[in-house]
């Protein structure tokens, strides 16, 4: 039975996700399962992997012993961990945080690493972050001296020229699709594929479907806006805010809170005058029962991702479109791309204060069914079929 080694420092947010899913395929082809990750409170409390653990063939090592926890594990030490559990595959599950590891592979003395190795990159930014002549100057200036941790040469060289990895996968296809003899574009639906594998109920978390249907009952004729995950100033949980105050809305939270990132003076005060007036609905807890978060979702019409800064794709936006919801997103990066090319929604653009606003009042006077179409169309090409598929291949080579 050959073996399989899921390398995942980390195990918060979408990260349990892949586990479960690489665990489900991997079980499926007849491997054995080791996991290496940090077990610290994540790790304890990941409704996903709970359900791994019940598997006793599965093994779990603790990364706590490599430095940073095992997001900085040596080549040396790699290799060692790689012969201790006699690995054929290994996957990492954000190869974006391993670019130093894997770019030790190269040189003329280096070793390679055992087996056939795989990793999903969630990051090529610098495919979005253009520079001018002089930052070009300064970047090539410095690239000899940090070359081994510089995503652009990882992607744009190492990757074409030294055969560190067998398989690339991108959840970016339009990054990927610049070079798809190296590049493997992967739908972004793990979400909805664990969601499939996982028919079960929460009663606990039932309860918050009556909530949320008593709240929507005393908000009829209002707008919903929607924010769903923990609360990230990055994600747009204060504008979102600024929007519901601003245009008499609902604003629905399903996730928890983070005083520290949303904490701010202004944001109390404008939470409060929506408490105040009944127009405020936060779980400030981690939800997992598929049918629970769908009802949240469908108590908007329109979902909005004033994302800052994020050139990434968005689980939320997919998550979306997968309830046939259309989105508004900032005109940037993948997010972006992917609404404009395939009309899934509307963009505005992030570099104009009061674009978000204007193109805000338009969405919201779109019927949602006028999207339809296409939002079934694009998401036909983003199907768990595709993404179960193109796992297989990553792990078996043909």
């Amino acid at each position: 039975m050959p073996t399989a080694l899921i390398y995942s420092p980390g195990f918060d947010g979408h990260r349990q996700v892949y586990v479960f899913v690489f665990t489900h395929i991997l079980k499926g082809l007849g491997y054995k399962i080791v996991i290496a990750g940090f077990q610290n409170e994540s790790f304890e409390n990941s409704f996903y992997l709970s359900k791994i653990r019940k598997d006793q063939s599965i093994s779990f090592i603790d990364t706590k012993a490599y430095h940073g926890n095992g997001l900085s594990i040596t080549h040396e030490e790699f290799l060692n961990l790689q012969e201790m559990v006699d690995a054929d595959l290994t996957i990492f599950t954000e190869a974006d945080n391993h670019i130093s590891l894997l770019s030790s592979q190269t040189g003329i003395k280096a070793k390679k690493f055992k087996g056939r190795i795989s990793g999903i990159f969630l990051r090529p930014f610098f495919f979005y972050q253009k520079r001018n002549w002089i930052d070009r100057l300064k970047y090539l200036k410095n690239l000899p001296s940090n070359w081994r941790t510089d995503a652009e040469f990882f992607h744009s060289r190492l990757l074409k020229h030294c055969k560190i990895m067998d398989s690339a996968l991108y959840i970016d296809e339009k990054f990927a699709g610049t070079n798809t003899k190296v590049y493997t574009s992967i739908p972004d639906v793990f979400q909805q594929y664990a969601e499939s594998l996982l028919k079960e109920s929460k009663p606990e978390d039932q309860e918050w479907v009556g909530k949320l249907d008593e709240f929507l009952l005393r908000n009829p004729n209002r707008f919903v806006l929607f924010y769903f995950g923990t609360a990230q100033v990055r994600r747009g949980y204060e504008q979102l805010i600024r929007l519901a105050v601003n245009h008499d809305a609902c604003f629905i939270h399903c996730g928890l809170q983070d005083e520290k990132a949303t904490g701010s003076k202004e944001i109390h005060a404008l939470k409060q005058k929506l408490k105040d007036q009944d127009r405020l609905f936060e779980t400030n807890q981690y939800l997992s029962d598929p049918a629970c978060i769908e009802r949240f979702f469908r108590s908007a019409t329109h979902i909005v991702l004033p994302y800052q800064n994020f050139p990434g794709s968005s689980g939320i936006m997919m998550q979306s479109l997968e309830y046939g919801i259309p989105v508004l997103v900032p005109d940037y990066g993948i997010i972006g791309y992917r609404v404009k090319k395939h009309k899934v929604g509307l963009t505005y653009n992030p570099q104009d204060p009061n674009d978000l606003e204007l193109r805000f009042k338009e969405f919201i006077q779109i019927e949602p069914s006028s999207f339809k179409k296409n939002i079934d169309e694009f998401m036909s090409s983003q199907s768990v079929a595709k993404l179960q598929s193109t796992l297989v291949k990553s792990i078996t080579g043909n």
